[in-house]
């Protein structure tokens, strides 16, 4: 099948230099994944369609240097809800790209693919679990959060961190959503 958001038809550069700039902020320098082909034309999974609006992608990815800066939550929290995210929803874009920053920040191979199981991995704090829990409580939440998860959850997260995380997690159900719809799998094997 053709792709779904062919990079002819779309304002790429315009994508392309946003998207590359706010990841070089959001990691320091290149990120630890591919994000566009080998031809340098053609973004990848969920910033295919993010070509398709750029000014949305510019929007997009200043939440995004928030989220990953000093002030964002902390880098080991937001990673157990991404892969939290991962652990429900089939994204093999996002589950690669977040295992390699999963494995800079101290996470073994063994808790990294443990959680994109669906279980607790070993060795977390409270709220390490808590955060991980999040992630995939949120991802599936169709209606109203329970109180026994509230209780629980905002024991073990202060009120900031908790909401900071809530945030994270609704971008990246959008990310997820755009790489679902593009549907290139095959360009990630």
């Amino acid at each position: 099948m053709s792709p779904r958001f062919p990079a002819d038809e779309a304002n790429v550069e315009s994508a392309i230099d946003a998207v590359q700039q706010a990841l070089s902020i959001m990691h320091n320098g290149p990120p630890p994944f591919k994000w566009i082909d080998d031809d340098g034309k053609s973004p990848l999974a969920c910033y295919a369609p993010f070509s398709y609006t750029p000014e949305m992608c510019k929007q997009f990815f200043v939440m995004g240097k928030l989220a990953y800066g000093a002030q964002g939550v902390k880098p080991r929290n937001r990673e157990l809800a991404i892969v939290g995210i991962c652990s429900v929803l089939d994204v093999p874009f996002i589950a690669r790209s977040h295992k390699a920053i999963a494995e800079g920040l101290g996470f073994s191979q063994e808790q990294y693919e443990t959680a994109l199981a669906g279980r607790v991995p070993s060795d977390l704090s409270e709220e390490e679990q808590a955060a991980y829990r999040l992630g995939r409580t949120l991802t599936g939440l169709t209606g109203r959060l329970d109180d026994e998860s509230w209780i629980e959850l905002s024991s073990r997260l202060d009120k900031m961190e908790l909401v900071g995380l809530m945030h994270i997690i609704g971008g990246y159900r959008w990310v997820a959503l755009l790489e679902q719809v593009n549907g290139d799998y095959q360009k990630l094997e």
